[in-house]
């Protein structure tokens, strides 16, 4: 062999090795969130409403399937907020921590939040009607199509905030509607904080709750909860379109023997409001 040829042998020989060694080296890829408009649910809440407490799905799932979401734990332990991407517990205690991703859950719902809509300055919204009436009025106002799913992310300085959370259950499950006189609520006052707030159409009523979900997160991630009333003196409001639905349906005895079926929204009021 040539001494030209031995050079460009030991260089393609080193090449190689470097190739090798680096592809052993790699770390493993971290998991990424589909990047889409789909809405994960978690379970049907007419089953939570009948008391099918028991989580099924990792919180690690919900992080793979956005970024974005509120639900609740195995056994109703507290009120879930997700917030870029990190999942949130507001315990009935009025404690508030970061879950860890083998936690379960029986029902959420979570997406990757992307607003496909100008966001809004606000002022002085008195109320939980009237962030509620703000909302609709921005979907009214791009596109008007009630006919969707939407998740707004609305955060600013709040004068009030009032929130609920429920404590940990033991089998055999109530209703949530008896558990309901349980629940704990919280006023705080003057705090920078974030809501996180899904609508469903009517017509999945049963399967989801109808028109505004919200929960609350502080801006220290010290207080929140089911969002009971709020209000907003100054921030600004996003709102991103969703129009595809993926639901995981638990698969035990208890919820193949559950009438689902039934028209369960009186409790449902019940449940969503103030004691």
């Amino acid at each position: 062999m040539k001494p030209l040829s031995r050079k460009i042998a030991a260089s393609m020989a080193v090449l190689l090795l470097i190739i090798v060694l680096g592809t052993g080296c790699q770390s493993v890829p971290k998991t990424t969130i589909q990047q889409d408009d789909t809405l994960y649910q978690v379970s049907l809440l007419n089953a939570l409403m009948l008391g099918e407490y028991d989580g099924f799905i990792p919180v690690s799932t919900l992080q793979q399937k956005g970024d974005i979401g509120i639900g609740t734990f195995d056994t109703l332990d507290g009120e879930m907020i997700m917030l870029d991407t990190v999942v949130y517990k507001a315990k009935a205690t009025g404690e508030v921590f970061v879950v860890d991703p083998d936690v379960t859950v029986p029902f959420a719902v979570v997406t990757t939040f992307d607003a496909d809509m100008p966001v809004l300055q606000v002022k002085n919204v008195g109320d939980l009607d009237a962030l509620k009436k703000l909302l609709d009025g921005m979907i009214a106002q791009n596109g008007n199509d009630f006919n969707c799913f939407y998740v707004a992310r609305i955060g600013g300085t709040f004068s009030l905030a009032h929130v609920r959370s429920v404590p940990a259950q033991e089998k055999p499950y109530k209703r949530l509607s008896e558990i309901a006189a349980t629940q704990k609520e919280f006023i705080y006052e003057n705090l920078e904080g974030t809501i996180v707030a899904f609508r469903c159409p009517d017509y999945v009523e049963g399967i989801n709750l109808p028109k505004w979900h919200l929960h609350f997160l502080s801006a220290d991630m010290a207080k929140g909860g089911h969002l009971l009333d709020a209000n907003l003196s100054q921030g600004n409001v996003q709102i991103d379109t969703i129009r595809e639905f993926n639901l995981v349906l638990p698969e035990n005895n208890s919820f193949a023997q559950m009438d689902i079926a039934n028209d369960l929204s009186r409790e449902t009021s019940k449940v969503e409001g103030k004691k």
